[in-house]
């Protein structure tokens, strides 16, 4: 009797019998009064069956009778030794299932050089990310230019990736219009199509298909979940109910994930819906907004929320577009007067300085700012040493490196 492999994700198990070229899959495991319950679907390797042996089946795992019963079953279908396979699968399964994770103690946990980053600075590995913000602000075609640096390791304007394989669960278009997408990024880039992105076309919410999208992660090796987009991911964003299960099925994934948002109008600050939790459960929070003029779209990413480190200032991409590909680079936020309003007024008043000396009331006029708001931030700066002040108006003092 061999001993059989074991491959878990997040609650689903694969168990493998070579010997026996027997695959057990164990999921959706829950403890009732009467016992220890899982689905088991059962499957063959063997060249003289067909693949598909039993299941799923509800399945009691701590039930003597239920384990001979099945045994017996499984006997008329293919002779083997399924009283030993069904007893380890069961010792093994519920054993880790009441284990759980691992208790660790801290002192003796191994000290990381730093917190580890799936695509620095904006994806933290193994934690969620939620990108928000109105609808045609290309936040679907970031995602993928980000899912596409991901997959092929590429180092591009100033994002840094942690290469690794990536899945894309769509709740909104279709595979031919994601095939276009990567086509157009990857033509920008000079590269061939990926060959670790990963699509899936749901309709299922992730909590009713998180087996599938566990056994796809599992299969393919998948280090970057992107799910596009929450509303009809979680059915109900809006309650507590459908966002919290929502969280802790990506949480049991053990990937990085990013999660895309549509705002809804009722709701301004830092997360898209009314329920706090969109705030609360990721770790981090962007919201996206887009400039559009007749060259190409500015996108401006203000990080809204950081629970492991400081908050990003905002940045930018641009995509300029051809019939062909489309060519993504760095954006300076406040350049560009539809998202110049999340960049922090210091800033603006600096970047508009950079062009010349003017008085407290033109840069006011400029920027769109109250005066006497603009006034007080000039009037710091000059106690900082950051502008000087000459005939009425105000510039960036010249420095001698």
């Amino acid at each position: 009797m061999s001993v059989p492999t074991i491959q878990s994700q997040g609650g689903l198990y694969q168990l493998d019998w070579a010997d026996e070229m027997v695959s057990v899959r164990v999921d959706r495991i829950h403890t009732e009064k009467t016992g220890v319950f899982g689905e088991v679907l059962i499957r063959t390797n063997s060249p003289a069956m067909h693949p598909h042996i039993h299941g799923p089946v509800h399945f009691n795992m701590i039930s003597t009778s239920s384990r001979n019963q099945l045994a017996k079953h499984l006997q008329t279908i293919m002779e083997n030794s399924w009283t030993t396979i069904l007893e380890q699968l069961c010792y093994k399964v519920v054993e880790s299932h009441r284990m759980g994770t691992p208790t660790i103690n801290i002192a003796s946990h191994e000290m990381p050089d730093r917190l580890g980053m799936r695509l620095n600075p904006i994806l933290q590995e193994q934690q969620a990310t939620v990108f928000f913000g109105d609808g045609d602000s290309l936040k679907s075609y970031l995602s993928t230019y980000l899912a596409v640096l991901t997959n092929l390791g590429i180092v591009q304007n100033s994002l840094v990736p942690e290469p690794g394989n990536v899945l894309y669960l769509d709740y909104e278009t279709d595979a031919d219009t994601f095939w276009e997408r990567v086509n157009m990024i990857t033509a920008g880039l000079n590269q061939p199509l990926p060959q670790g992105l990963f699509y899936r076309h749901e309709i299922e919410s992730v909590v009713n298909d998180i087996t599938g999208i566990k056994d796809t992660v599992m299969e393919h090796g998948i280090s970057l979940v992107i799910i596009d987009s929450a509303a009809p991911a979680t059915v109900e964003p809006e309650k507590a109910e459908a966002v919290i299960p929502y969280f802790r099925a990506l949480r049991s994934l053990n990937t990085t994930t990013l999660t895309i948002a549509h705002q809804t109008k009722n709701v301004k600050g830092e997360y898209p819906f009314g329920s706090t939790f969109w705030r609360n459960l990721p770790r981090s929070n962007f919201h996206i907004k887009a400039d559009r003029n007749e060259d190409d779209v500015a996108v401006s990413l203000k990080h809204t929320k950081s629970n492991n480190g400081r908050r990003l200032k905002p940045f930018g991409f641009t995509f300029a577009f051809s019939e062909d590909d489309v060519t993504i680079t760095t954006a300076d936020p406040s350049k560009y007067p539809d998202l110049a309003k999340d960049v922090p007024l210091k800033e603006r008043i600096n970047a508009l300085l950079l062009q010349g000396a003017l008085s407290a009331k033109e840069v006011a006029n400029e920027l769109g700012e109250n005066e006497k708001t603009v006034q007080n931030r000039l009037s710091e700066g000059i106690k900082l040493g950051n502008y000087i002040h000459l005939s009425g108006k105000y510039g960036i003092p010249t420095r001698n490196e």
